[in-house]
């Protein structure tokens, strides 16, 4: 019998039927363990969390793309349901968002194993209980986290009102950097960033050199300079880092959306994504094309909600764009290509773990 005064809680996400009662059936049977809800969705499993306050989740597989919203708004240790990972240590990524181990696959109480493995399960709950893994997951500093991917927004006349309408509707979620270069004299920058500060809850900054790319970051390129993005390798990790060239743009508009298009594709390759706005002349058209031609997305908007359609148009007619939107629906795009480009990263990292563990 644990000496305990309050039973530890747990939150189950959206796991399978049968795992779902096995768990809950022999979790009950102890005094000391209690679980508190179930989370189908991974909306659900946030808003879960936050309103019960568990002492741990354990998720399943497809949840993954949720973790890193969990960790940042109810920082919470994770064990993970899987049928296919082994009992190891999880992958540096996967530490970031919380989850500190695995739960493998639950054996019937008919199994001839079942009573170790019920013992095994409940000393790894209850040492989290104990403190360890709990001090790991909610003390340790803040980690900002790599983006998924690099959004590049470009556009001249009548951008800087677009770019404040399209960044009013991203996502608090969004896990790609965001990348801004619009045709503003230098000493318009600042004006510019407060009023898209004003715009969204999401991180604001004008780009300097070795500004880091993150998740959910606005980085703003100043007026008069021509701002790029290069690899910056340090140990074994490698990120991507704002700095200016001197090389010369095909158009003088500045900054030259066609040299940090190009820079971001030819970077990050195909999780690159353009996205061309109102404006006259045709910067970014260039750009664009890289884009695709390294296997990244490209979005123009629609002659209709333009107040100049020559940029977009360019773009358009040169065969570069992938999708023609509304200025309306292009956060919604930026938003939802983020989260693939995050799953698709997790989804192979988590092969590639299983196959080099068999």
């Amino acid at each position: 019998m644990h000496n305990v005064t309050a039973p530890f809680t747990l939150l189950l996400g959206n796991l399978p039927t049968f795992v779902r009662l096995e768990l809950t059936r022999l979790l009950h049977a102890e005094p000391d363990l209690r679980v508190i809800g179930t989370a189908a969705s991974a909306t659900e499993l946030v808003a879960q969390a936050r309103r019960l306050r568990p002492g741990l989740v354990i998720a399943s597989e497809n949840q993954l793309s949720s973790l890193e919203r969990l960790n940042r708004q109810h920082p919470v240790p994770v064990l993970l349901y899987s049928t296919t990972a082994s009992d190891t240590a999880v992958s540096s990524e996967m530490a970031q968002w919380g989850v500190i181990g695995y739960l493998l696959p639950i054996l019937g109480k008919d199994h001839p194993e079942f009573g170790s493995y019920r013992q095994r399960l409940l000393q790894k709950i209850r040492a989290i209980r104990s403190g360890f893994a709990t001090s790991l997951a909610i003390k340790r500093p803040a980690i900002m986290l790599p983006p998924s991917g690099v959004a590049v927004i470009g556009g001249s006349t009548g951008g800087v009102q677009a770019i404040e309408s399209l960044v009013r509707t991203l996502p608090a979620t969004l896990t790609s950097a965001v990348l801004v270069a619009i045709h503003l004299p230098a000493h318009f920058t600042e004006s510019f960033v407060n009023r898209l500060r004003r715009a969204t809850a999401l991180p604001v900054v004008v780009g300097q050199p070795g500004t880091a790319l993150e998740a959910g970051k606005i980085i703003v390129a100043p007026g008069g300079q021509n701002m790029v993005v290069n690899a910056v390798s340090r140990g074994p990790w490698l990120s991507w880092h704002t700095g200016f060239t001197t090389e010369a743009a095909s158009l003088p508009d500045e900054p030259s959306v066609d040299l940090l298009m190009q820079s971001v594709a030819r970077t990050v390759g195909r999780n690159a994504l353009g996205v061309v706005l109102t404006g006259l002349g045709r910067d970014g058209t260039l750009g664009a094309q890289c884009i695709r031609q390294h296997g990244g997305f490209v979005i123009a908007q629609d002659e209709a909600s333009s107040a100049v359609f020559s940029m977009p148009k360019s773009v358009i007619q040169t065969g570069a764009a992938n999708i023609v939107s509304p200025l309306s629906d292009i956060a919604d795009y930026v938003g939802r290509l983020a989260t693939q480009l995050r799953i698709n990263r997790v989804s192979s990292f988590s092969s590639s773990t299983q196959f080099a563990t068999r």
